[in-house]
């Protein structure tokens, strides 16, 4: 094989390889031959190889290089194309093969060959239940989808794809359930909510707490009560708190709300972000639903702790005014400030 000097141009590099296809091709010695073959393939394979990646395509294609064409398509993730190539050659096995090895990177191939195996001929049913396995189990196309082109097939009968339906069917099935579950939850939760506001509103806070939330001991006054219902001696309070304005048991909990409802106050592409989210779930009648049931979609507006009634300093016998709960931040604040 020619040497080529370090550092030559790819010029150089592409006019070797179009004379070794060119000998390749003219060669009648089928051992010579074979070893001219693996001379260009290591050639191809070889990072010291400067040639120009088109250019180099071209040259297997004119002189119908299989091994070459493949090799480049792949150096280049060209997977569709790999694929069509072997399509055109009607070589199922290898159609398979490339959709197993390069699916994961591109799905669509998946896609492509169910299409391929659905115009075949009758003996290619295997082909098609296997692709249809995997499409169904990365839930790229949906049912609809696949009953369309099963409907244009003369091998994708109704009976090659009914098991594939059922399984979908009973699928949605369970999904419904679940769905019908998480409403009715939801809608209790609602429900328990608003009689908590309406109790808080209307009907005085009876705390009945006797031990300290603090050190576990008996309360005894100075005392500070919360709306959650946790109470602590005015001395634990004071060294437990981190806010003067929040009950420390619940700190964590109301802390996370507040933040997620001020991300959805701040966030400017909430409307990009719910589309992302929905085109990467598999269920985006789920995605829809949360956003909202959860009223996502709705502009949040936060009382401050500067915008409503001035704060009472707790007394040696007085208990502090109520001013946490179990409720979000944002809702006992409008409570209180009624």
């Amino acid at each position: 094989m020619v040497k080529v000097q370090p550092n030559s141009s790819s010029l150089v590099y592409n006019t070797l390889l179009e004379l070794h296809l060119q000998a390749h091709n003219h060669e009648p010695d089928s051992a010579e031959k074979k070893l001219r073959e693996q001379k260009i393939m290591d050639m191809l394979r070889s990072w010291e190889s400067m040639y120009d990646l088109d250019q180099a395509m071209v040259l297997c294609q004119m002189n119908n290089f299989r091994r070459g064409i493949l090799h480049l398509y792949e150096k280049a993730k060209l997977y569709q194309q790999i694929l069509s190539y072997h399509i055109e050659n009607s070589e199922y096995d290898s159609v398979i093969k490339i959709c197993e090895r390069f699916g994961t990177n591109d799905p669509n191939l998946w896609i492509q060959a169910l299409w391929f195996f659905a115009q075949a001929g009758e003996s290619q049913k295997t082909y098609f239940k296997t692709v249809l396995e995997q499409i169904e189990k990365g839930k790229l196309l949906p049912p609809i989808m696949v009953v369309e082109i099963a409907s244009r097939s003369q091998t994708a009968t109704l009976s090659l794809i009914k098991d594939y339906l059922i399984r979908h069917l009973q699928s949605e099935n369970r999904q419904t359930e679940e769905n019908e579950r998480l409403m009715n939850q939801y809608k209790e939760d609602t429900a328990k909510a608003r009689s908590e506001i309406e109790d808080l509103r209307h009907n005085p806070k009876i705390f009945q707490v006797s031990k300290c939330c603090g050190c576990n001991h008996q309360l005894e006054l100075p005392s500070v009560h919360f709306l959650c219902g946790h109470s602590y001696h005015q001395h634990c309070f004071e060294n437990y708190a981190e806010s003067d304005t929040e009950c420390p048991e619940c700190l964590a909990k109301n802390s996370k709300t507040l933040d997620i409802l001020r991300s959805q106050e701040q966030t400017k592409d909430l409307h990009e972000q719910f589309h992302h989210l929905l085109e990467r779930s598999e269920d985006g009648f789920s995605v829809v639903a949360e956003y909202l049931g959860k009223g996502l979609f709705n502009k949040v507006t936060l009382l401050t702790d500067g915008a409503g009634a001035p704060h009472s300093k707790p007394g040696p016998r007085n208990a502090r005014p109520p001013t946490g709960s179990g409720l979000p931040l944002h809702v006992q604040r409008d409570v209180l400030l009624q």
